[in-house]
């Protein structure tokens, strides 16, 4: 089964013991389907940030001051991505996207890839590839999680020869066009990359707390082998693990947004 996406709210109270983030509740708007992660992406791209996602929704999930995007993996097993705000260029990106298929561990997945020049995609790749001329392997390993294949290659090219690299890098663009790719490199780039518990909790779907829950959740900070990027697909989780203090020094109260967090910084 493939992976599952819901744009869902919650209610962050700072003052309450334990679980911080309750209530959690997918969210449904009449008019307008969520089938994909890029579904989702595009109806939030073209919002100006989380007051403008309240605005238009119902009543009911008016008390919600917490949204983000639930990713359920055929085990049942679930994490969380940021919302992408205020970005109308990704809507024109999304809408040129074609679907393509690669072998994995797991045998064949589909993955979707733009092809096109979209300022914004390529202001990403040359902030990418500049990170990678200079071999800033931290920065890299943030953004793009230490396990997955995209760093894998990163790697490659950090401990290759010059004759390697030059054919590397021309591969490392063209996977930068996996749009998964790409989106990790949107949410993560600003990203203070500070986790303090391990609290994984959530008041509408089991919570299974093992060992691939918590990887999923904390990407790079556990050493494991993935069996793919199916396994490691992850964006580091701030609004989860960050105490009350840290969050709202790195984000503000409300909602992840990358947005207002550039303005911020």
């Amino acid at each position: 089964m493939a992976k599952h996406y819901d744009l869902v709210g919650s209610v962050y109270d700072k003052y309450a013991r334990g679980n911080k983030y309750r209530e959690e509740e997918i969210i449904k708007i009449p008019g307008v389907t969520f089938s994909s992660l890029e579904d989702i992406d595009k109806f939030t791209a073209g919002l100006s940030g989380s007051y403008d996602l309240s605005r238009r929704l119902d009543d009911k999930y008016q008390g919600k001051n917490i949204f983000s995007i639930r990713v359920t993996n055929s085990n049942d097993n679930f994490y969380y991505k940021s919302i992408i705000y205020n970005t109308p260029d990704l809507i024109k990106i999304i809408d040129s996207l074609k679907k393509n298929s690669v072998y994995t561990t797991h045998g064949y997945r589909t993955i979707k890839i733009y092809n096109g020049n979209n300022p914004l995609f390529i202001d990403a790749w040359l902030d990418v590839e500049k990170k990678i001329l200079e071999k800033d392997s931290e920065w890299l390993s943030g953004v793009f999680g230490e396990n997955s294949s995209y760093y894998t290659l990163i790697n490659r090219y950090i401990k290759g020869d010059a004759f390697e690299n030059d054919n590397l890098i021309l591969e490392l663009e063209d996977a930068f066009r996996d749009y998964e790719v790409f989106r990790k490199y949107l949410t993560n780039k600003d990203r203070k990359n500070i986790i303090s518990n391990v609290n994984i909790k959530s008041s509408s779907i089991p919570v299974k707390t093992n060992l691939d829950v918590i990887e999923e959740k904390l990407g790079d900070s556990i050493s494991f082998v993935p069996l793919d990027d199916e396994e490691d697909d992850y964006e580091p989780d701030d609004f989860a693990f960050l105490s009350p203090e840290e969050r709202e020094e790195a984000y503000g109260e409300g909602n992840i947004d990358i947005e207002e967090h550039r303005r911020r910084r």
